[in-house]
């Protein structure tokens, strides 16, 4: 799925509903040649530490107090993305053959390491207010699964976000079947509202790692996440970063660093979270205006990301053809689940310009109406508007 996303995203003229990245900020430059204004340049000539910069990781641990979690900066491993982040954690817990806990739907890269992994998939569906506890509990009772991964923050695909009490919900099954849970938070930090803090913030017994980015709020090209990680597990990760790549490319790390220095990073979060809740807004008019009545979304309170539900016997992939002829890219729902086995359903992102929202919807729209006005629509399987269903099955992969 990724090759297509970032092919479309160079294409001219194109609307990326399936590019999932903020706007670059626009002091970007002048911050990086801040940054890299060194009298001597040898400073970015040897090696770093893998774990990272100390001073990143200081600016990185007194950020993380603002969302609730208080770490120190020897907790914090600084990785090329969070993607990096969640290849080491999941080789690090998963052997081949192990049972592994996901949301159905949930993040396709995720899935994809996993595969590659040989591990076997179990998707608990997700609900309004998050993974199906009750479920997660029968499947850890019964199959003793070795890691839950989760996104308990601005959902990818689905842009849910779990409450205080099924975050300690969750934590305290996982601390019952002694199962690890790793938390992938790529989206913290870009709320309308108040948010919980991690599930990481209540864990007392090391058993949640956490994960972050900056390529959601700064800029992908730049490579840059972290993981917190506690207890005798931090050392082992630093030695699997040793076997993939060393460290993070110091400039980048530098970068970064100096963003947060400045305050420049403070301010634009808070322009990204206007611009974001302004563009997811007119989205939601558009979806309102354009789709039939029978499609059924969620609402997110930050985050890149809301998720289309349609019914089941619209053909996803043909309007994701037709639709890429008239330039409107879509990611469709089946490569958010085990084995593309789940429900029709589209993620779209709402960092676009109003000029490119409402264009893309229409066309989208258009294509919808004419699909479900050829078959008839299984009503009783569908939500409440802007809620997401809590039928799907369990999916398992190997």
């Amino acid at each position: 799925m990724y090759t297509p996303l970032v092919q479309a995203q160079t294409q001219p003229g194109i609307i990326n509903f399936g590019y999932g990245y903020p706007r670059p900020p626009k002091d970007i430059n002048l911050i990086a040649r801040r940054a890299l204004r060194q009298d001597d340049a040898d400073i970015f000539f040897p090696h770093e530490m893998p774990q990272g910069q100390l001073t990143l990781c200081r600016q990185i641990a007194q950020m993380l107090v603002h969302q609730g979690l208080e770490v120190f900066p020897e907790d914090l491993i600084i990785t090329n993305g969070s993607q990096q982040g969640l290849s080491l954690a999941m080789n690090y817990y998963v052997q081949p053959g192990d049972w592994v806990i996901v949301e159905a739907p949930t993040y396709y890269g995720a899935i994809s390491i996993l595969e590659n992994l040989g591990a076997k998939i179990i998707g608990i569906p997700m609900t309004a207010e998050g993974m199906n506890l009750d479920l997660l509990e029968q499947y850890l009772r019964s199959h003793r699964p070795k890691l839950i991964y989760t996104i308990s923050t601005f959902h990818n695909p689905t842009g849910l976000t779990t409450t205080q009490n099924h975050r300690q919900q969750l934590l305290a099954l996982a601390e019952k079947y002694e199962c690890p849970i790793l938390e992938d938070n790529a989206y913290e930090g870009i709320n309308f509202d108040a948010v919980p803090a991690p599930i990481k913030a209540l864990d007392k017994n090391n058993l949640v790692t956490y994960l972050s980015t900056f390529s959601k709020t700064l800029m992908p090209g730049l490579r840059v996440g972290y993981m917190v990680v506690t207890g005798k597990h931090y050392q082992a990760m630093i030695e699997r970063k040793l076997l993939h790549d060393l460290h993070t490319s110091s400039i980048s790390q530098t970068i970064v660093s100096e963003y947060l220095a400045s305050g420049h990073y403070r301010r634009h979060l808070s322009r990204l979270r206007t611009d974001n809740l302004q563009s997811r807004n007119i989205m939601l008019q558009a979806l309102e205006r354009y789709f039939p009545e029978e499609i059924r979304w969620t609402v997110p309170t930050g985050g890149l990301f809301l998720w289309v539900q349609l019914p089941d016997d619209i053909p996803i992939g043909t309007i994701r053809n037709e639709a890429f002829a008239e330039n409107v890219y879509l990611a469709c729902g089946s490569a958010f689940f085990p084995d593309k086995q789940g429900y029709p359903a589209m993620r779209l992102t709402f960092c676009l310009s109003p000029e490119e929202i409402e264009q893309g919807i229409s066309i989208v729209g258009k294509l919808l109406k004419k699909y479900i006005s050829r078959g008839s629509v299984d009503t009783e399987r569908l939500v409440v508007k802007h809620r997401i269903s809590n039928y799907q099955p369990l999916v398992y992969s190997s």
